[in-house]
């Protein structure tokens, strides 16, 4: 399996994740929550981004704090 193929079934293992999911802790059906989906990934992706990028600034500001003690 080539690593293109890999990757498109992880997103689309993904994307159905945040489908059931999003069906399962929202009030909506799952046929509802497919109109919402799109939604919901871009939701999703937007959080995991704004943590990596905290996670990123603070484990900078260590390394620069622990290099300025040396």
């Amino acid at each position: 399996m080539t690593r293109d193929r890999k990757v498109l079934l992880g997103v689309a293992a993904g994307v159905v994740a945040i489908w059931l999911g999003g069906a399962a802790v929202t009030r909506y059906s799952v046929e509802q929550m497919a109109y919402f989906a799109p939604i919901a990934v871009c939701v999703v992706g937007a959080t995991a981004a704004l943590i990596l990028l905290w996670v990123k600034i603070i484990l900078q500001a260590r390394a620069e704090r622990r290099e300025r003690r040396l």
